[in-house]
C-alpha cells in the first residue's frame, strides 16, 4: 500500500482511531500485520516449505500485536525474561519459541527451560557452560543453535549490522571459536546440537548478503559434519528483511527465493541433508503496520526555517530512520517544514524539509511506518508519559492495546528517602 493509500485510510478512520484518546497515539493496522505474514509465509511455501518464521519480538513486544501473528501460525524469537513474558501473554506455545540473545541470566534461561522452550541460541562459550549447568539442574535437554560470525560486509547502518568483524555478536568461524563451541555442545549429554544460526543485521537493502550468509553457514555446517560427525537439522538465517521508508527495497518473495536457491545449491555441493530453515523477521512483519499521530500545536517561523511543533517527538519515535511524514487532511503540499517535537533539546526534530500543506494549530500529522522498534525505544524524556496504542481491526473496529501512561506511571518506581521528604 503506497503512501497516498495509507493516508486515505487514516483519513477515513481518523475519528475512530482518535476517539479514545486524541493525540499523540500509535495506530496499528491488523490487516497490514496479517498481510505481511501471509506474503512471507506464502513465499516460503513456494520456495522452501520446510521452514518456520519466528517473529523477532524485540521489534514489537505488545501482546496485542503478537497475538495477531500467533493466530496466523507465526512462532516467536525472544530475548530473556521480558520478551518471553510478552510472548507467553500473547498465547504462544513455549515449544514455538526460540530464545536468543547474549549474557542471559541463569534464572532467565532456567525459566525458559522450565516453561518448555526447546531451541536456544548460544552466542559464546561462557553461556554454553551456563546452559549446560541449567539444563542439568532442570532435567531438560535443550536444542542448541550455535551463532556463527563469518565477518561479512553488511550493507546497512553500522549500528544495526550484526555479522561484521567488529560486532559483539556471534562466534568467529575463521578462528575456530565457533567450532570449539559446537564441539563442546556435541560432547555434553545435557544439550543437543540442533543447528547453526547467523543474523546479519537490520534493514538489509539487497538480496546478495542473504546468499553470502547461507553459503557461509552451510560451509560451517559441513565442517561440523566432517569434524564432529554431526549433521545439523536447523539452518537459522535470522532476519533483517527491510521495509521501504524513502527508497525501494527488495520484496520478501525475492529475498526468500534467493535464500532457498542458495540453500539448495550449497546443500547439494556439500552433500548435506536439507535442513529446516528458520527465519527471524521483525521489521518486515510490523514496520509498515504502525503510524504515530501527533497534532500541531505551534507553527513557528524563524529566519532560517519553519517549524511545525507537534505534541509528541523523539520520546515516542526516533529520527533514526527516514519515516514518511505527511498531513492526514487533504491539501496541496506546497510548504516546507521541519517537523519537531516539544522536548527540551535541539535534536527533537522528527524530519526536516518536509513538503506539507500550509499548517495551523490543530492539524494532525502522521509519522508513518513506525511499527518496528518504536514502542520499545520510546523514552520518558522530560518525564513525558508514553502514548497509547490502538489497533485498527479488519472489521472496522478499534481496540485499545496499550492505555496511555500518566505522570504517576512515569514516577511509579521512584522513591524519596524519608529524611528528604
Amino acid at each position: 500500500m503506497d503512501i497516498e493509500a495509507r493516508r486515505a485510510r487514516l483519513r477515513d478512520r481518523r475519528a475512530a482511531v482518535l476517539e479514545p484518546f486524541e493525540t499523540p497515539v500509535f495506530v496499528f493496522f491488523e490487516e497490514d500485520i496479517r498481510a505481511n505474514y501471509r506474503t512471507l509465509r506464502g513465499a516460503l511455501d513456494d520456495h522452501y516449505p520446510d521452514s518456520a518464521i519466528h517473529f523477532a519480538v524485540k521489534a514489537n513486544y505488545n501482546p496485542g500485536v503478537l497475538s495477531i501473528l500467533r493466530s496466523e501460525g507465526c512462532r516467536a524469537e525472544v530475548y530473556a525474561s521480558g520478551e518471553l513474558s510478552a510472548a507467553l501473554e500473547a498465547g504462544f506455545d513455549p515449544s514455538e519459541l526460540l530464545l536468543t540473545g547474549m549474557n542471559r541470566r541463569s534464572a532467565d534461561v532456567e525459566r525458559a527451560l522450565e516453561v518448555g522452550v526447546e531451541h536456544l541460541l548460544v552466542d559464546n562459550a561462557t553461556e554454553l557452560e551456563r546452559l549446560i549447568d541449567t539444563a542439568e539442574a532442570t532435567g531438560t535437554t535443550p536444542k542448541v543453535l550455535v551463532r556463527g560470525n563469518p565477518a561479512m560486509e553488511v550493507p546497512t547502518h553500522p549500528e544495526v549490522a550484526t555479522a561484521t568483524r567488529e560486532t559483539k555478536f556471534g562466534l568467529d568461524i575463521e578462528s575456530g571459536r565457533a567450532m570449539a563451541v559446537a564441539e563442546r555442545t556435541v560432547a555434553s549429554d545435557a544439550v543437543e546440537l540442533a543447528g547453526v544460526q547467523l543474523h546479519i543485521g537490520s534493514q538489509i537493502r539487497s538480496v546478495e548478503p542473504y546468499a553470502v550468509a547461507a553459503r557461509e553457514m552451510l560451509s560451517f555446517a559441513a565442517e561440523i559434519r566432517d569434524d564432529l560427525g554431526v549433521e545439523i537439522d536447523v539452518l537459522d538465517l535470522g532476519g533483517g528483511f527491510p521495509v521501504p521508508y524513502d527508497e525501494p527495497v527488495p520484496p520478501a518473495t525475492e529475498i526468500v527465493e534467493t535464500i532457498a536457491t542458495t540453500v539448495r545449491e550449497r546443500v547439494a555441493a556439500h552433500a548435506l541433508s536439507h535442513p529446516t530453515l528458520f527465519l527471524e523477521p521483525g521489521r518486515r512483519l510490523v514496520g509498515n503496520a504502525g503510524t504515530l499521530l501527533g497534532t500541531v500545536g505551534v507553527v513557528k517561523e524563524t529566519p532560517y526555517a519553519s517549524f511545525a511543533v507537534l505534541d509528541v517527538g523523539t520520546n515516542a519515535v526516533s529520527s533514526y530512520w527516514p519515516y514518511p511524514v505527511y498531513a492526514v487532511a487533504d491539501g496541496e503540499p506546497d510548504r516546507t517544514y521541519d517537523v519537531a517535537g516539544p522536548l527540551c533539546y535541539t535534536g527533537d526534530v522528527l524530519s526536516e524539509d518536509v513538503a506539507l500543506p500550509e499548517l495551523a494549530a490543530g492539524d494532525v500529522i502522521a509519522i508513518d511506518r513506525v511499527g518496528a522498534y518504536s514502542l520499545g525505544s520510546a523514552s520518558h524524556t522530560n518525564a513525558q508519559p508514553k502514548p497509547p496504542v490502538v489497533l485498527a481491526r479488519e472489521d472496522g473496529g478499534v481496540d485499545v492495546i496499550r492505555r496511555p501512561e500518566t505522570p504517576a506511571d512515569v514516577l511509579e518506581k521512584a522513591e524519596v528517602p524519608d529524611d528528604l521528604r
